[in-house]
């Protein structure tokens, strides 16, 4: 449910607002009260006497502020920093040592955390990049392309010789040369590799000969059965014994395997590729030899040739394989003992330390967190005000209760882990876990204290969830803590839910314990179970758990009163004592409008009834009753219920003036909770049970006495100004005080009539569109309506008309009649 949008009133804390007109402010005048002063408005009216919002720049910051909530905004955002820094600041840690020096204490770590071992790490990961072997590609079908280059350019060549002979004469020999050098673009296209003019010419005098061209097929034979590579000493690293070579195919990577260096063949070593044996056997002259190793140099290609890709990332894939040598610190553990000597390794520990403690860092962990609070806080809102069943909209009140609350648990929970650490820690050592301390700490304190002070349901889940993540933030985003803070919150605020005695408070913190060790059993079980220490932990964290919830509640109800007072909030517990019929408003009202007091009880008992049946808080639906009709007391004898018979001030009124005397009971009741300290959803509840109902008897005789040339009666002037009921239990007091004030209007309220009068007044209100901003179902309406017969009934109950006494009259038969008159 959500507590009143009175924004919409045209009244406001000090009377009628300025939209009022003339005939509100008569009626303040009437009414006001002159010991009542809002400084609030005395100091908003000196701002406006500044004129700053009439310039364009305060134009454009009112219409910013009103589109974009930039005040509201900025105090979250100052909130959430402020929150950051206190979560983040911890105690200090500094030590001053060199090396080699030795201590006279123990030296302990203030924060758990884990150094990897930079140095050990990477020479591990050396080691595991240089055991690599390195990769190669082997591409056997290098020479089958060879060979048909090889085929295809003689082929050509003699192709275009054929029916050419070459003159004797030098000069037309040069000519028919220097044609026949044309061709040799598409050789060395065919071939795929260019060769120098000398090389061609030799292959031009030499008819491209299948000499030469078996030479070159022989020597291609030979290189088939050879692993070449280009320049092997550059390829390898020094060192490297072996290789991987990949066999390359057309499907793809074929198999692999480990070959020798000592197998592989440097394209640069003549003597290994075979030149000499193959020009031996041909039998080339001198010149010949040189020109045609010089084609053949052109010819030859690398059949081995490095994957560095592949390797690297086999490397890359060997490094990151490996482990980092990881040097794991807890908190409060001792680094270094008393009497020992300063080692390079601490000094690399106590700087971490102080990384990640250092003002610096904490301020910008701090801003971020800070940022993450309001887009969470931001998120939270929009989703309630777009996509919860009433539409919720968190005041500004509400807003700095779970502002206040957060603190104060994150306060309570960083001083209890803190001190329960150093006290326990030093008594027991290891053998109480630290997660056991943290269970153990009164989180549900928040949940409870919200559910208390804060009547919407959706806003206690809400800040259940804001709450786990911030305390979470606070140990580190342990997963399994927040969860236990989420559900045992959620346990809390369901436990202080319908809050009917102080007791209840204690017993809400049992069943709070209670779910946070099985949430606590659960999680570790899921998350540790595992662990050597896993029954150890077991032993002492679920029984943490069930204490943190009976910490929960006596730390709320310690801390309730003072947020009652501070925030002017209602709670249950306030709920309880106003529910006291020996309160002044209700002993001055039994007094001065006894009519209005039996009306207001029994208004009470119908709603009490309803509220129960359809899931409201019964308490406020009572107490709301009882005070909704405490501005009757000022004009008590104006008001029906109040009146004896035949003297009607009202005979004596304008239906203008007599409406306004009806309409400023509502403004007389908010005054009086004000000055009584009713609290919001009491006041709430006097603002809204009449709605924008028409008062419809005035409304009537004032039509019927209007002069139309004149003036013409206007329905909306004879409407409460509203607003119309914004949560459950407002709109049950509506309801049951218009079918109330009915029933008392019949003669003879038989149960036929009174269940007409209940089913025709909720649908009256419903089709008048009272009920529109509430969130009541049709359900819910069925619900009420039976809830509110059978009080009625209870209360109009059949009794037995006893016959008269002997001579005190004629006898009568007993007859049954109906009694139940509003002063019955």
């Amino acid at each position: 449910m959500k507590s009143g949008k009175s924004g919409k009133s045209k009244f406001s804390k000090s009377g009628f607002s300025k939209s009022g007109g003339s005939k509100a402010g008569s009626r303040e005048a009437l009414h006001a009260r002159s010991h009542y002063i809002d400084h609030s408005m005395q100091f908003l009216d000196w701002v406006n006497e500044l004129g700053f919002e009439k310039t364009w720049f305060g134009s454009l910051i009112a219409d910013l502020d009103e589109r974009l909530q930039l005040r509201r905004l900025a105090g979250l955002f100052i909130f959430a920093l402020l929150l950051s820094f206190l979560l983040f600041n911890d105690f200090d840690f500094s030590f001053s040592s060199r090396v080699g020096e030795t201590v006279n204490r123990d030296i302990k770590s203030p924060v758990s955390f884990e150094i990897v071992d930079e140095v050990s790490t990477e020479q591990k990961k050396r080691a595991a990049e240089i055991a690599v072997t390195p990769v190669f590609d082997y591409d056997r079908g290098t020479h089958d392309e060879i060979y048909g280059r090889i085929y295809s350019a003689f082929r050509r060549g003699r192709d275009e010789m054929r029916g050419i002979v070459l003159p004797k004469d030098e000069f037309k020999r040069w000519d028919q040369m220097k044609k026949l050098m044309g061709t040799q673009p598409q050789f060395e296209k065919l071939i795929g590799h260019a060769v120098s003019e000398p090389v061609y010419e030799w292959l031009i005098e030499n008819r491209f000969s299948p000499r030469i061209e078996a030479a070159l097929t022989d020597q291609v034979d030979r290189w088939s059965q050879m692993k070449i590579v280009e320049n092997l000493n550059q390829t390898l690293t020094p060192g490297v014994r072996e290789i991987l070579l990949r066999e390359v195919t057309r499907n793809g990577r074929g198999r692999e395997a480990l070959s020798s260096v000592s197998d592989l063949q440097d394209l640069r070593d003549d003597e290994g590729l075979g030149f000499k044996t193959v020009l031996k056997k041909r039998g080339f002259s001198a010149a010949d030899e040189r020109l045609y190793e010089e084609l053949a140099r052109r010819v030859i290609r690398a059949t081995v040739t490095p994957n560095r890709q592949e390797t690297e990332t086999r490397r890359e894939k060997a490094r990151a394989e490996v482990l980092p040598v990881v040097i794991s610190v807890k908190k409060g553990q001792v680094i270094l003992p008393e009497g020992s000597v300063v080692q390079p390794i601490h000094k690399t520990l106590f700087n971490q330390i102080e990384s990640q403690r250092s003002d610096r860092n904490r301020k910008l962990v701090s801003l971020v967190t800070a940022i993450m609070f309001v887009v969470m806080a931001l998120v939270f809102f929009s989703y309630l005000r777009r996509f919860t069943l009433n539409r919720v909209s968190v005041s500004t009140k509400d807003l700095a209760i779970m502002g206040a609350v957060t603190l104060i648990v994150a306060i309570v929970t960083k001083f209890f882990i803190f001190l329960t650490n150093s006290a326990f820690t030093s008594q027991f050592g290891s053998m109480i876990p630290e997660q056991a301390f943290m269970y153990a700490a009164p989180v549900a304190t928040g949940t409870m204290l919200v559910g208390l002070l804060i009547v919407s349901g959706e806003v206690v889940w809400i800040f259940s969830l804001f709450l786990a993540v911030v305390l979470g933030v606070m140990v580190d985003f342990k997963l399994s803590f927040v969860l236990v803070s989420v559900v045992g919150g959620l346990a809390a605020a369901r436990g202080v839910f319908k809050f009917k005695r102080r007791n209840d408070l204690y017993w809400a913190g049992v069943r709070t314990g209670a779910v946070n060790a099985l949430m606590v059993l659960l999680v570790t079980t899921m998350i540790s179970r595992s662990d050597e220490n896993f029954y150890q932990l077991l032993l002492w964290s679920v029984p943490a758990g069930f204490i943190s919830g009976i910490l929960s509640s006596l730390l709320a109800s310690a801390l309730i009163p003072m947020l009652e007072t501070v925030f002017n909030s209602t709670t249950d517990v306030a709920l309880m004592e106003l529910a006291n019929l020996n309160h002044p408003l209700l002993k001055e009202m039994i007094v001065r409008a006894p009519g209005t007091y039996h009306h207001s009880l029994v208004v009470g008992s119908m709603v009490e009834s309803a509220s129960e049946e359809i899931g409201a808080n019964p308490l406020l639906a009572k107490v709301m009753s009882y005070y909704h009709d405490i501005g009757k007391t000022e004009h008590a004898q104006y008001f029906i219920e109040n009146q004896k018979a035949g003297n009607n001030p009202h005979d004596h009124l304008s239906p203008n003036m007599s409406k306004t005397i009806l309409i400023a009971h509502v403004k007389d009741g908010v005054e009086l909770g004000l000055e009584y300290k009713l609290g919001k959803p009491i006041i709430d509840g006097i603002v809204q049970h009449h709605g924008t109902t028409l008062i419809q008897f005035f409304y009537n005789r004032a039509v019927e006495n209007q002069d139309e040339t004149i003036d013409e009666v206007q329905e909306e002037d004879y409407r409460y100004p509203g607003p119309k009921p914004q949560f459950r239990e407002a709109a049950l007091i509506m309801l049951a005080d218009s079918i109330e004030a009915a029933s008392r209007s019949l003669d003879e309220p038989t149960p036929m009539r009174l269940q007409n009068i209940v089913k025709n007044i909720i649908q009256r209100k419903f089709m008048d569109g009272q009920l529109d901003e509430c969130n009541l179902t049709l359900k819910d309406l069925s619900i009420i309506e039976e809830a509110f017969i059978r009080v009625l009934l209870g209360i109009y109950h059949q009794r037995i008309d006893y016959p008269k006494r002997a001579g005190g009259g004629a006898g009568e038969t007993a007859t049954a009649s109906f009694t139940g008159r509003g002063n019955a």
